[in-house]
């Protein structure tokens, strides 16, 4: 197979090459992370060598997938001759390989699929349900993967899924704060601190699980 080449934020780099298995990535708002979902999927259906590999991107709502994942995933498939199925929110690449969008707020939709490998993004936003009763098993038969990607929310699923990656070596783990990445121009961060509340500023800039926040 050819070399993937696929240009990802360096703070994302590691998160799309990862050999492990699980990976976790708790994010600051605007880093990219929706980006870095997509480009970890396609680089994920172009590599694999089963027959007919099947992804998802998973997100809290339908539209919302829509509204976040989908332009992405056009745009990005497009230098690889992939297809788009509007009516679907669906990506057919040369190889055989599907990458889907799919919204939390709908699981059945789900059921009866196999998945090579899953993206659930803003998972603090998601019933735990729907992973450990819909998406996990969808993995089993093929041993796929799945990365759970979002920005903290208070102590839920995606903090006490965060936890324990902390101390399993078989999880990839990631946290992306404002102040550490570069991402976001100092002066624009220091606006943000300026006119939001302190617990709001490190919730959402500074990943902050501990935030007070309703």
């Amino acid at each position: 197979m050819a070399e993937v080449r696929i240009k990802a934020r360096r703070q994302f780099g590691e998160l799309l090459t990862t050999d492990k298995r699980w990976s976790i990535a708790v994010c600051h708002r605007r880093a990219g992370k929706t980006v870095a979902c997509v480009q970890k999927l396609i680089r994920a259906a172009l590599l694999c060598r089963r027959p007919d590999p099947r992804f998802a991107y998973v997100a809290p709502l339908y539209n919302q997938a829509k509204d976040v994942a989908w332009t992405y995933l056009k745009r990005l498939s497009v230098p690889l001759e992939g297809t788009a199925n509007e009516s679907e929110l669906r990506i057919d690449l040369p190889s055989g390989a599907r990458i889907r969008l799919y919204g939390a707020d709908n699981p059945d939709r789900l059921r009866g699929l196999y998945l090579d490998g899953a993206v659930l993004d803003e998972y603090a936003d998601m019933q735990p349900s729907v992973w450990g009763e819909i998406i996990r098993p969808m993995l089993a038969d093929r041993q796929g993967w799945a990365a759970f990607i979002g920005t903290p929310k208070g102590h839920n699923a995606f903090y006490d899924l965060w936890e324990a990656a902390k101390v399993d070596p078989t999880w990839h783990t990631l946290m992306l704060r404002a102040s550490e990445t570069g991402l976001i121009d100092a002066a624009e961060l220091l606006d943000a601190k300026r006119t939001m509340t302190a617990d709001q500023y490190s919730q959402e800039f500074e990943c902050s699980f501990e935030a007070a926040i309703q």
